[in-house]
């Protein structure tokens, strides 16, 4: 029996949760978080015990679901890798370099796995265009995208997310995302060049649109867009090949063209959400893929090498528009 501990207990937390309670061979013992009254509630779901601490899960847990603010992440990662406990971390897993190097590096001497929450790569969408590209289908990628574009008011946003020295602004809490997908469907990052604003007077730090075009080791290129200020709303990714074209615009749709066809194709896949068991379909699998791994003792599927890259690429994107100029990655 796997002896999962979760440390964060606000909405992330309870939806992994709500997985974590269906793996088998599986339970969480433990919940922790400084607000007593969310680790209580968490913990009673779970039948579990709540700790105001996260460092009193240690000893008591073979696994830990780390869900806390991204400015902590590091910080608990490397805590818990240390100790000799398997790490599954939300996204980001750091807000700099150095810091997911001291969480690798912890996890590599206490031979323990560390995963990063990059839940895009489980969507059903995601994983039809990756079985696309990876068949052929699309012919060779010449052209990668992620979008997620919205209207949202930085205010809206809870407090720590309006502090970039708390969160490293919104690309880096939202779209890393899309940046992951983009490197997973694609191909590696090689350099960046974007364009960000900070389009919100009252919290001038905050990066509330980025512009990026990237680089790919292929010779490909990719686009990562991400915008507050989009009234016309767009979340979507995809790929241009040289024989075809997907995307999808979610929905639980992914749309293929070809060239010479007239006509475009509409696959319906899986939805995200399962009304049943009232949980996220894709976290599901991204859980159990995690402990697949620790049972079978290796590498998980989005490594800390894999959260590292992410991190790396959304830095290049500030330093790229700082310095006005492409940034080797």
């Amino acid at each position: 029996m796997l002896r999962i501990g979760l440390v964060g207990a606000g909405g992330i937390g309870r939806e992994h949760l709500a997985c974590l309670l269906h793996l088998e061979d599986a339970r969480v013992v433990g919940v922790a978080d400084p607000v007593a009254e969310l680790a209580k509630s968490a913990a009673a779901t779970a039948e579990a015990t709540a700790y105001a601490d996260y460092h009193e899960l240690i000893g008591k847990v073979d696994a830990v679901w780390i869900c806390t603010p991204t400015f902590v992440h590091a910080e608990q990662a490397t805590a818990f890798a240390e100790a000799g406990v398997h790490v599954f971390c939300e996204k980001p897993v750091a807000l700099d370099l150095a810091s997911a190097d001291r969480a690798i590096a912890a996890a590599k001497r206490a031979g323990v796995h560390l995963m990063v929450g990059h839940v895009i790569r489980y969507y059903p969408e995601t994983v039809f265009l990756k079985r696309l590209v990876g068949a052929g289908d699309l012919g060779e990628p010449v052209f990668a995208f992620g979008r997620r574009l919205m209207a949202s008011a930085v205010g809206e946003h809870t407090g720590w997310r309006r502090d970039f020295s708390l969160s490293g602004g919104l690309a880096m809490d939202s779209a890393i995302h899309e940046v992951d997908t983009v490197r997973w469907l694609a191909g590696e990052v090689t350099s960046v060049y974007a364009r960000v604003t900070h389009g919100a007077p009252e919290h001038p730090a905050v990066d509330t649109d980025v512009r990026s075009l990237l680089t790919l080791r292929s010779g490909a290129t990719a686009a990562v867009d991400f915008s507050l200020h989009q009234p016309i709303r767009e979340w979507s990714w995809g790929v241009v090949g040289t024989r075809a074209t997907a995307f999808s615009p979610r929905r639980g749709e992914v749309r293929i063209a070809r060239l010479g066809e007239r006509e475009e194709r509409t696959v319906g896949v899986d939805s995200v959400g399962d009304p049943v068991r009232r949980l996220n379909r894709s976290m599901l699998a991204e859980s159990q893929a995690f402990v697949e791994a620790i049972r079978a003792d290796r590498t998980p599927p989005v490594s800390g090498e894999e959260g590292r890259r992410n991190v790396e690429v959304i830095l290049a994107m500030h330093q790229s528009s700082r310095e006005g100029r492409p940034v080797q990655v």
